[in-house]
């Protein structure tokens, strides 16, 4: 199935465009299907987001290593950065302005954020209600406690099992409903064709464009160079060396189908040391991802815009805060972004209607994404060793 992935979005993708624009009563009959997809990713949000934020903060903390520290302050100042970035290029651009659109009717409401309020929406007395009120941010803040008092108390390891067999349980399912997605192409991006015909190209090629735009941009500013002026690697030299990375990464469209390239590239082509790669390199595999900062920004940004939410300062700091943590819950499998995406837009009280049409389009993005959190973590294990090398030399 994974070798023929491809082919059958694309097939998807224009018989999504065949039937719109030809056959609106074949989508119409059809269009259940595209409500049950999106039905389905909300209903693995939960367990997705809390069992995986639960294994990675007790596996860090287990470790309690001092390269660990250094190396997830880094991936977080890495990934703000980005999304600071990518978020000033989105509203530079405005590539939402001048459209009205709106997939599906939406009877939600959307609230102003005051912080004080925020501060207390962050501790349900509750967790039942959380759940079933989609508190994502209450969720992922519960998800950190367990996961960081787990290796403090007796018996704690056992629990941690369980969750972790979970986990695996929940991918598993979540890889089943993912065989869905051509099926839900056909239906959401068939139906949004039918419905506004041409404008759908419109906005789906600004958005691809404006996202491999933001990709190239923090590719350079926040990991090429840097490289160049902490480790003195001239930025021609280090794009040849790291480019046999990038060809798997846009193949797979997977972080950990690049792990054995990325660490042979890391050791052998610029001379990292083995005990920093085999920390850093899985470590960012999991939990850095500035692929993921640039999807967060345009995808929050571009959707507020679209739909005219207001995004104040509270509601921007929340959704720098929520895309790093939940970035942290990215499923390891083929458009396992399409569940974070809705969950970050679920977060903001923004509507959903958007992810039917992105999961059309988002093996292009997931291209760019991916060969952008490689990098990443080839820059960030590069810096390290540049700066541990350094202190020892002192």
């Amino acid at each position: 199935m994974k070798k023929y992935s491809n082919i059958i979005i694309i097939v998807s993708i224009i018989l999504a465009i065949i039937l719109g624009l030809f056959l609106p009563s074949v989508i119409e009959n059809i269009s259940f299907i595209g409500t049950i997809y999106i039905n389905l990713l909300k209903f693995m949000i939960f367990p997705i987001i809390s069992t995986t934020i639960i294994i990675t903060i007790y596996n860090t903390k287990k470790s309690n290593n001092k390269l660990i520290l250094k190396t997830v302050l880094l991936f977080l100042i890495m990934f703000v950065l980005s999304f600071l970035l990518t978020s000033l290029i989105v509203y530079i651009i405005n590539p939402a302005s001048n459209y009205s659109y709106n997939f599906i009717e939406w009877s939600g409401s959307v609230t102003n954020i005051d912080f004080k309020d925020v501060l207390i929406n962050l501790f349900p007395s509750n967790i039942i209600s959380a759940i079933s009120n989609n508190s994502l941010f209450s969720i992922i803040i519960i998800s950190c406690l367990i996961g960081s008092v787990a290796s403090k108390v007796e018996n704690g390891e056992y629990v941690i099992k369980v969750i972790d067999g979970f986990k695996n349980i929940s991918y598993k399912i979540l890889e089943y409903i993912m065989f869905l997605t051509p099926l839900a192409i056909i239906s959401l991006l068939g139906s949004a064709i039918s419905n506004y015909g041409s404008l759908i190209f419109d906005i789906g090629g600004k958005y691809i464009l404006i996202a491999y735009l933001c990709s190239l941009i923090v590719m350079m500013l926040v990991m090429i160079l840097p490289v160049w002026i902490i480790c003195k690697i001239n930025p021609i030299t280090y794009i040849k060396k790291i480019s046999k990375v990038w060809i798997i990464s846009i193949t797979t469209c997977s972080s950990v189908a690049t792990l054995p390239t990325t660490i042979r590239v890391c050791n052998k082509d610029l001379g990292v040391k083995e005990s920093i790669t085999n920390i850093t390199v899985p470590l960012g595999c999991t939990i850095h991802m500035c692929g993921g900062a640039v999807s967060f920004a345009l995808l929050g940004i571009f959707c507020s815009q679209l739909f005219g939410v207001d995004i104040t300062i509270t509601k921007y700091i929340i959704m720098i805060i929520s895309a790093t943590l939940i970035n942290m819950a990215a499923p390891g499998i083929p458009n396992g972004g399409i569940v974070i995406g809705a969950s970050f837009l679920s977060l903001l009280n923004i509507p959903l209607s958007f992810i039917g049409f992105y999961s059309s389009i988002y093996k292009l993005l997931d291209m760019s994404y991916t060969t952008l959190n490689v990098t990443g973590d080839i820059s960030a294990n590069v810096i390290l060793n540049k700066l541990i090398a350094k202190k020892n030399c002192k």
